[in-house]
């Protein structure tokens, strides 16, 4: 018969290892040791704080027993660090952050694989996105921009990073109102801005969270493309209102390798789902402009594959217009 100290010894160590238990009914063996987070950017970036929120989250909320390590992948629009995602071992011990350009560089060339190529986590929410022009250009209202368009076809430049959302949501807008926007490839956030305040393009799209960031240097939106108006920015208005019915978003999407077990997927999932829960990481994300809300692997590739089926459309396109 086990004695009176035993029994307590016993109940300790059961209490004990069940202080990391898995959020999902994963084995207890997994993690044992540190997982990776890829992110496609350099550090500093709004990606990179996205991740570095959940990096902190799983640590000071315990939510998992072993620390997730953010390592920058930076380099040609992403394709490096989605690739090394990919390519990783299926063991649930490296995952990446990326947004919807998984599925527009595929569809435009740029990559040789989309959202298909991996096991989807989820999504931590999304960005609102809309257009910002400098100040004082000679743009001042979306529907400038496109009465300029009709007005001569291609005399509205569009700093773009080609195959990225920053790309396909200006020609989807240039496609609905029916005019040719002219598509200059710039490459990344702030080569985009450098662009649109030096005068050598008119228009890009950025973040609302860009648009607060950089006010300053004199950029100016001049719409979202949510649903409703952003309540970072009540005061510009959605496309919709302006008579181009275009809405779209930019989600914080997290990958994992194909093929990694389905217990540790599950057991990610929970323990993301768990850390959004709490009300320090929403904060932290909504100062990154994210609208916080979880979606399931199954509504995401759903999602995912929405936006597969309306891009390919305008690939041709998009390579038949001047750059």
């Amino acid at each position: 018969m086990m004695s009176f100290g035993k029994t307590i010894l016993a109940a300790m160590s059961a209490a004990a290892a069940m202080a990391f238990v898995a959020p999902s009914g994963a084995a207890a063996a997994y993690p044992e040791k540190p997982i990776r987070i890829i992110v496609p950017t350099g550090a500093g970036g709004a990606m990179d704080g996205i991740a570095r929120i959940f990096e902190r989250a799983f640590e000071e909320h315990k939510i998992l027993p072993q620390r997730m390590v953010v390592v920058n992948m930076d380099g040609a629009g992403g394709t490096i660090g989605t690739r090394a995602i990919k390519d990783a071992p299926p063991d649930g011990y490296t995952i990446g952050l990326w947004h919807n350009g998984l599925v527009t560089s595929a569809a435009m060339g740029v990559t040789d694989f989309d959202h298909s190529a991996f096991t989807i986590i989820g999504s931590t929410g999304f960005a609102v996105m809309g257009l910002a022009v400098k100040a004082d250009g000679p743009i001042d209202s979306f529907k400038k921009m496109i009465e300029m368009s009709k007005a001569q076809a291609n005399s509205v430049k569009v700093a773009v990073n080609i195959g990225l959302p920053v790309h396909f949501i200006p020609l989807t807008v240039a496609s609905k109102a029916g005019v040719e926007m002219r598509m200059v490839q710039v490459g990344g956030g702030a080569k985009r801005l450098a662009s649109v305040l030096g005068g050598h393009t008119d228009v890009a799209l950025f973040s609302v969270q860009e648009f607060l960031k950089y006010e300053p240097s004199g950029l100016k939106p001049i719409n979202v493309f949510s649903k409703e108006r952003a309540p970072l920015v009540p005061d510009v208005p959605t496309a919709v209102e302006m008579g181009v019915d275009v809405q779209a978003t930019d989600s914080r999407i997290w990958l994992a390798p194909k093929d990694v077990p389905p217990d540790r997927i599950a057991y990610l999932v929970e323990a993301f789902k768990t850390a959004m829960s709490k009300p320090d990481v929403k904060e932290r994300l909504e100062g990154f402009g994210i609208n916080s809300n979880f979606i399931d692997p199954v509504t995401l590739t759903e999602e995912l594959d929405r936006t597969r089926a309306e891009v390919v459309p305008l690939v041709a396109k998009a390579r038949a217009l001047p750059q």
